[in-house]
């Protein structure tokens, strides 16, 4: 049973101003909204880095509307990893929480970029309560 959808686009550009602006500015949003295995990824990416940034928050978006927006959510408390390939995401602290009192037993992923633009889906899976 799909428990909740969500859907998300960012703007490359958006994330590349941020990334290119002032150092300390970059670096607080990069530990807000990152963890650091994600940051790990993104910065391997290389002159990349920007858009796989902007799918990463696109991701974290979209679980948060899927998820209704949990009181206390914490960017990091969506992780996007990619274990075997193809992305998937670890959800941890209130989003964890939320998802549990849902019923959520699994949460299906779409990321990608292209024309300048990320974009993310979102499905929870799971019997409900």
């Amino acid at each position: 049973m799909i428990l909740g959808l969500g859907i998300d686009l960012v703007e490359i550009s958006r994330v590349e101003r941020i990334l290119g602006g002032r150092p300390e500015l970059a670096a607080r949003f990069l530990a807000r909204c990152f963890t650091e295995g994600e940051r790990r990824y993104c910065e391997a990416r290389g002159a990349g880095r920007a858009a796989s940034y902007a799918a990463r928050f696109a991701a974290k978006e979209a679980v948060m509307k899927a998820l209704s927006a949990p009181a206390g959510l914490r960017f990091t408390d969506v992780e996007v990893t990619r274990p075997g390939g193809r992305p998937e995401v670890a959800l941890r602290g209130a989003a964890e929480r939320a998802a549990s009192a849902l019923g959520v037993r699994r949460v299906h992923l779409a990321l990608t970029h292209d024309a300048g633009t990320a974009a993310a889906s979102v499905v929870l899976e799971g019997e409900g309560r």
